[in-house]
């Protein structure tokens, strides 16, 4: 996906996200006449879960790091691609989870969006299927 695209797309995800999305923090180093850049960020969740997370783009490139906690600042789930675990088919791409390194396919900060809204979705939501407000 060309770098202006992916970029309108993570702004559309974020306000598409409004409803459970606390604070977002985001960092852009783009050079749009070279087509590339970096960014970062955090993002806090209506549950106090926190995504902090890097990326190189396009997204091709496919250097990555996203961290995603609990309010404790304990691992939900890490997706990266640091060229480690040589032994894992979709090396250099794996995930961390709390009972340790697994295979993962690479991954975008949208597609990760996308799993912690279904992850914050099924916690959050009350009967109706709307999230439930804070107390």
């Amino acid at each position: 996906m060309r770098l202006h695209k992916y970029l309108a797309h993570l702004d559309a995800k974020l306000r598409a996200l409004a409803d459970v999305i606390v604070n977002v923090s985001i960092q852009q180093d783009i050079d749009a006449n070279l087509g590339r850049g970096f960014i970062k960020g955090r993002i806090t969740f209506l549950d106090g879960s926190v995504l902090e997370f890097s990326e190189q783009l396009p997204t091709k490139r496919k250097k990555f790091r996203f961290h995603y906690m609990d309010e404790h600042n304990d691992l939900i789930l890490r997706w990266d691609s640091a060229p480690h675990y040589r032994n894992l088919s979709t090396f250099p791409f794996h995930q961390h989870t709390p009972q340790g390194v697994q295979e993962h396919p690479d991954v975008t900060l949208l597609e990760v969006l996308d799993k912690i809204e279904a992850m914050i979705g099924s916690s959050l939501c009350g009967k109706g299927g709307v999230p439930t407000p804070a107390q």
